[in-house]
């Protein structure tokens, strides 16, 4: 009997290499969704220093420069939206990061569907190979005793 081979082993293969793709699309997409979270986070506290500078300048008692405090107030506004655009960015890294997700769930099933039906046939036939050598067997034991007997 020859040797067991699964004739879906190729697209098992290609199966294996596209999660692996995926895997590492997936991998980018989070890392590029941390240094979003990170560059957010670096904002609002750029955010948070310049508004206590400002309120320094209040507090100092001296002379407000209007000029000066106008300049405060722009990067401020220009900070909060900043901020704001930061958060869509993440908004959408979090859907691709989603999508990702899904591709490589999808692929992973996929895998797993063609290792358990090799498995199956894997069994099946150790199963059949088993009872050929029994066969085998009884054939060599049944001529043997044939020719004790005669």
């Amino acid at each position: 009997m020859k040797k067991f081979q699964f004739r879906l082993q190729v697209v098992l293969d290609i199966k294996e290499k596209l999660l692996e793709e995926k895997l590492l699309e997936f991998s980018k997409v989070q890392r590029g969704l941390q240094d979003a979270i990170e560059k957010q986070k670096t904002l609002e506290s750029y955010q948070l220093e310049i508004n206590e500078a400002l309120l320094k300048v209040f507090q100092s008692g001296n002379d407000l420069d209007l000029v000066e405090v106008q300049r405060y107030k722009d990067f401020i506004n220009k900070l909060i939206v900043d901020i704001s655009n930061q958060k869509v960015v993440i908004q959408n890294i979090s859907k691709l990061l989603e999508i990702k997700r899904k591709e490589v769930n999808e692929v992973l099933k996929e895998k797993k569907v063609l290792e358990k039906l090799k498995e199956n046939q894997q069994k099946k036939y150790y199963l059949e190979y088993e009872q050929y050598e029994r066969k085998e067997l009884d054939d060599i034991a049944s001529s043997r005793y044939a020719r004790s007997v005669s």
